[in-house]
Formats: C-alpha cells, structure tokens, sequence
C-alpha cells in the first residue's frame, strides 16, 4: 500500500510539472509587436507546436510572460520571468513569480522560445541588434515619466558619465527614475531611501528598483555615473563645490548639444584619439554617442 502510496503521488507531481504543456501562454511588452504596449488584457499569445511555445517580435526591448491575461494583479499572479542577460540565442531558466521585466540583451527582431513546461526561455535574435549605449533622461512625476528631451542627459564621458541642469525644480517627494526611452538597457533607481543633495549616492540600474525622491527641494545639476551592469552613483549639485571627480575623467568638460560639430573619437577605454585607425571606437558628435567600427 505503501508502495501505491508512492507511485501516486509521484505521479501527481508529474501531472502538476506537465500541466501547462498546451495551455495557454501570453506574453506583453515593449517594442512594436505589443500595440498597445503593456497591456495584460490584451497581451500577445505564444503558439504551441506540441512541444514548446514560440513568438515572433519584432523590434523587442522588454517582455512578460504569463499563464494568465486580464489586470496586472492577474497577469502576474501567473507571471514567470528570469535576468535574461546580454547573449541572445541562450537558454535561461524561467522563475515562477519573478515579477520584474526580462529585457533582451539588444533592441531588435526575435523568436521568443519557452520551453513547454516554462523551465526555459530563449531569445533568438533574427539579425542584428542594436546594443548601442542609449540616450538617458530623467523620467518621474515631473514629466509624467515620459521620455522629454528637456530632460535628457548630456554626455561627459561616453557610455559612463552624464549630466543634466534640471530645466525647473524637482520638488521633494517626487518620484523619478533615469531610463532610456525603452526602458531596457538604463532603469535606475533607488533602495528607497530619500537621497541627500550634494553628497555623492549609490543608485541601481537593472531590476525594478525604488523610484528616486530627494530629502529637500532641488535646482542644479545631475551627475551620473552608470554602469549597465548594475552600479550607479549620483550626484544632485547645487554648486561648483560638489562636483565630483568622476565627472570630468576624460577631460571633457561639456559635449555640446548642436548635432553639427565635428565627431570626436575615443578609444574603449574612454581615451580622446586624434586618428582614429582600423578598430571599435566611441563616437560622440553633438550630445549623442555611438560605438563605430573604422576600417
């Protein structure tokens, strides 16, 4: 009987890790194919070929998937999600109730793929991907947490350091966060706790992290050191005395807005270079940079 037992309850569970082999599967996000973006009653479902769910998209910076459609309390009671990484075509184990976006590791067209029991997911890229460091803004209450160029970073040290003299006061208690127009590469925040003025903070990139507030009113200038992997500073300066070190490691001291000025290459590693030969080099031109291969 024992025995019987057993063999029961192994095959319940079984039963239970092969149920959603079949069922439906939705998926909402970012990017073209999601019209309207971000819409859990009205997500995009994957196709089942017996085997395993698959989605073709095009222009993907951001996706969920779910077991459920409907609101988002019911979308994510279902939701499975994972940190997919920057290397497309790989197989990435899937967390039942990991409720933050998996971003894919470039802007660009993709076959989603999710195995039929939602251990793995894969993001197969169908061509090239834009990696490009993108622009960066300041995005909260202040702006309806648009994408506005009048809050958009400047470039001081490409894919490193930029900055921004706030066009009109933050107000204390405003939420905000920096992200790119995407939300994809650059969405950086905070461990919730309101940041001091002219004092230099940690900030996290990567995740869902707690939107930004400050302790007190703000008019000045945003520093911001940015690593895409995940560690952040930043620097709310309201005068010339704390402006930090970081801000001008590359000996630039402003990259100017007009998209007419001449290009300035830079090496990787951040160094200026006069002639640029056969290789990958940054180029910043007006207040937009990009990486440029020179052959």
């Amino acid at each position: 009987m024992k025995k019987f037992y057993a063999f029961a309850a192994a095959a319940l569970c079984a039963l239970a890790a092969n149920a959603q082999n079949g069922a439906p599967l939705y998926a909402t996000g970012a990017g073209p194919a999601f019209d309207p973006a971000w819409a859990p009653e009205t997500p995009a479902e994957f196709n089942w070929d017996g085997k395993e769910y698959t989605l073709e998209l095009e222009g993907l910076t951001q996706i969920k998937i779910s077991t459920a459609m409907g609101t988002w309390d019911e979308f994510n009671a279902g939701v499975y999600g994972c940190d997919y990484g920057k290397e497309a075509g790989v197989a990435v184990a899937l967390e039942p109730g990991y409720a933050d976006n998996i971003a894919a590791p470039g802007t660009g067209d993709y076959t989603v793929t999710v195995a039929g029991d939602l251990s793995t997911i894969t993001l197969t890229a169908k061509g090239e991907i834009d990696t490009s460091f993108p622009a960066v803004y300041v995005r909260g209450d202040m702006n309806g947490w648009n994408a506005d160029d009048a809050w958009k970073f400047d470039v001081v040290v490409p894919e490193k350091v930029f900055k921004l003299t706030v066009p009109e006061a933050i107000a204390a208690g405003d939420g905000f966060k920096f992200a790119d127009d995407a939300w994809n590469q650059v969405n950086c925040g905070s461990d919730g706790e309101a940041i001091m003025l002219d004092t230099e903070t940690q900030v996290y990139n990567g995740g869902n992290p707690a939107n930004i507030t400050l302790e007190e009113e703000f008019e000045g200038t945003i520093y911001l050191n940015l690593d895409l992997d995940g560690e952040a500073y930043v620097v709310f300066s309201t005068d010339e005395s704390s402006v930090p070190d970081w801000a001008d490691e590359s000996g630039i001291a402003s990259v100017e807005a007009d998209d007419n000025v001449a290009p300035v290459y830079f090496n990787l590693q951040g160094v200026k270079v006069a002639n640029p030969e056969n290789g990958l080099y940054i180029v910043v031109k007006g207040n937009k940079a990009s990486k440029v291969l020179v052959k």
